[in-house]
């Protein structure tokens, strides 16, 4: 995968034939719902294991929301709600969020989860007929997914973009071939150290296969255009780009105490100053997979008494995964 590209999402929003939208539901038939396909996709999964998790305002949800496996607004959802996990969290199935289904798949190859995501997509529907129209498609709770339900989406990390001052143009190029460019949970939240998620704004009158190659086509010419300004702000002054990294570097790998802002600004600069080559022992992908954030912290190595118990926790994980680095 191209190094500005953290990962590809294939999301699918479905709803069973015949039965209100989730904001239409009582708690009762929403926990039926919820139970019904639960237990027909942990039956019968076409070969992956899955894992029903109920939800509710615990920390549990807030983890999986910061590993993006479910959206921010379902993990504080107040009524009966739940996802389906695969073993490997390639797959995760939101019950009862803005439609009945949620279908989300992810991984380097934006083909494979759309794949993917249709192959759990037909599993469910062998038991439980989806809503469909002929002229309008897959039915939607939300009018924007109406057509193939598709949001296809890339999560991107553009710090070199972003310090050049060139994301409004390319948030303009971008709209102008029917994509959008959020922050780093998508819709409704902000761009922070430098990763966004661009996704299709379309979903009528579109087939799957054009909301995808045009997905891929914009991103990789997103990330060329990244590779660009990031050597360039190297060209420039040498000097000074490598010492940003290495002392990111030192902070990641010798602090006893870090909040998550000052260590995702260190991490931001050290994933650039990976693919620059200033460093290594480390990769993007080792980088993209560290799991610091509050919730996915305390579900590992909590409970915490305070914040600051939490902070030396993350500065202990950081010096441990990041002490290869050259």
């Amino acid at each position: 995968m191209n190094g500005s590209i953290v990962s590809y999402r294939a999301r699918l929003a479905r709803n069973l034939r015949g039965i209100p939208f989730p904001n239409r539901m009582d708690n009762l038939r929403r926990s039926e719902l919820i139970r019904n396909v639960a237990d027909a996709v942990t039956a019968s999964a076409g070969g992956q294991v899955f894992t029903y998790l109920p939800l509710d305002q615990s920390n549990r949800g807030r983890a999986l929301a910061e590993r993006h496996l479910i959206s921010p607004e379902f993990a504080a959802e107040d009524a009966p709600h739940g996802v389906l996990l695969s073993g490997d969290r390639s797959v995760s199935v939101m019950l009862c969020e803005e439609d009945h289904l949620r279908i989300q798949t992810f991984g380097s190859d934006l083909s494979a989860c759309l794949t993917a995501a249709q192959d759990i997509e037909a599993l469910i529907d062998e038991t439980f007929p989806l809503a469909y129209d002929e002229s309008l498609g897959y039915l939607t709770a939300c009018p924007t997914n109406l057509g193939t339900g598709l949001r296809a989406s890339a999560l991107m990390h553009l710090p070199a973009l972003t310090e050049t001052q060139s994301m409004r143009r390319l948030i303009q190029q971008a709209g102008a071939s029917g994509l959008a460019v959020r922050g780093i949970y998508g819709e409704g939240t902000q761009a922070a150290w430098g990763y966004y998620q661009i996704s299709n704004a379309v979903t009528l009158g579109l087939t799957e296969q054009e909301i995808t190659g045009v997905l891929r086509e914009v991103t990789d010419k997103i990330d060329e255009r990244e590779s660009q300004a990031r050597q360039a702000i190297y060209d420039n002054d040498p000097v000074r780009a490598a010492d940003r990294v290495w002392r990111a570097a030192g902070t990641l790998t010798h602090a006893r105490r870090i909040s998550t802002q000052e260590a995702m600004e260190h991490l931001s600069t050290l994933r650039s100053g990976v693919l620059l080559g200033i460093v290594s022992g480390i990769t993007p992908g080792d980088i993209d997979a560290l799991e610091i954030w509050p919730g996915c912290l305390t579900e590992a190595k909590g409970p915490f008494g305070d914040k600051a118990s939490r902070d030396e926790a993350r500065a202990d994980t950081l010096r441990e995964t990041l002490k290869s680095i050259q």
